[in-house]
Formats: C-alpha cells, sequence, structure tokens
C-alpha cells in the first residue's frame, strides 16, 4: 500500500529544499553508507550499552577527555576509547573481551564514517588501535574471524 504524503507536508519539504537544501556531499555519504550496510549478510546487533558523553560527572582538567563507548553482543564486551588528537581527528583504542575462560578474540575492529573506514586488527590480547578517524557520524564494526560481524547503529563523535 502506498501513502501519499499530504499537500502542506510536500510543501514544507519543498519550502525547505529551496532554503536550505542538504549538502551534496552529506547526501552521497548517506547513501554510501546504507549501501555498505546492506552488503553485510545478517550482522549481529553490537548494543551501547554505556557512553561517556552522557555522564554527569565531568573531571576539569586541562587537556580534552576521552569518550569512552562500551559495546555488548552475545558473549562478549567490545570497549572503544576515542581521544581527541588534531581538530576535527579522533585516536581510537580499545578492547574486545570474551567470556571469562576463553581465548581472546581473533579479528578486527572498524570505525565506519562518511568517507569510508578506518579498522584496526585485535592484537593476542584482543586490544586495538586506530589512528585517524574523522569526527562526525561514526559506526563500529567488530569483524571476527570466522563469525559473523557485530555492527554498531550510528553516532555522533
Amino acid at each position: 500500500m502506498i501513502q501519499r504524503i499530504p499537500a502542506e507536508l510536500r510543501g514544507l519539504r519543498d519550502l525547505f529544499e529551496s532554503c536550505d537544501p542538504i549538502p551534496e556531499q552529506a547526501l552521497a555519504g548517506a547513501y554510501a553508507a546504507v549501501a555498505r550496510r546492506s552488503q553485510i549478510e545478517d550482522p549481529v546487533v553490537l548494543k551501547l550499552v554505556g557512553d561517556s558523553a552522557e555522564s554527569l560527572a565531568r573531571v576539569r582538567s586541562g587537556q580534552p577527555e576521552p569518550r569512552v563507548l562500551t559495546f555488548a553482543m552475545p558473549g562478549r564486551v567490545l570497549e572503544v576509547d576515542l581521544v581527541p588528537t588534531v581538530d576535527g581527528l579522533y585516536r581510537a583504542s580499545g578492547m574486545v573481551l570474551n567470556r571469562a575462560g576463553q581465548a581472546p578474540p581473533v579479528g578486527e575492529v572498524a570505525l565506519r564514517h562518511p568517507a569510508g573506514e578506518c579498522a584496526g586488527s585485535l592484537d593476542e590480547h584482543g586490544a586495538f588501535r586506530v589512528a585517524d578517524v574523522p569526527r562526525g557520524p561514526l559506526s563500529v564494526v567488530f569483524r571476527p574471524v570466522r563469525s559473523a560481524p557485530a555492527v554498531a547503529d550510528w553516532l555522533v563523535c
């Protein structure tokens, strides 16, 4: 069933498009992100369970504070620290933890952004590091070896 958009809403859309058009780069990035996400077969959900940006407690230091993101997936936890380096860039580091008693995970963590992605391989302890992650929309993907990837929804950093 196709729903028709009321004339009032079409008029309002036309007004916004003429006065404040969406930048072509933003549209291209959004379409590219949707295309990349649709290429992943049966992704596991990487659910955001903690974000330091939502914390009420702030430390006043002269240094930029890292943003800590904690994600959960079946049997694992992924934590990412985003540390501002230069204007508009972050250094990401973190760790993927398995259930107690299991071997450290093997694979990579990718940070997707509108211009592409930055990835870092997990070391023998499950830790990773990624340099020069651009500020803005970001999605985290954990790609374990011999398993389906775990994909997080987009957020803004």
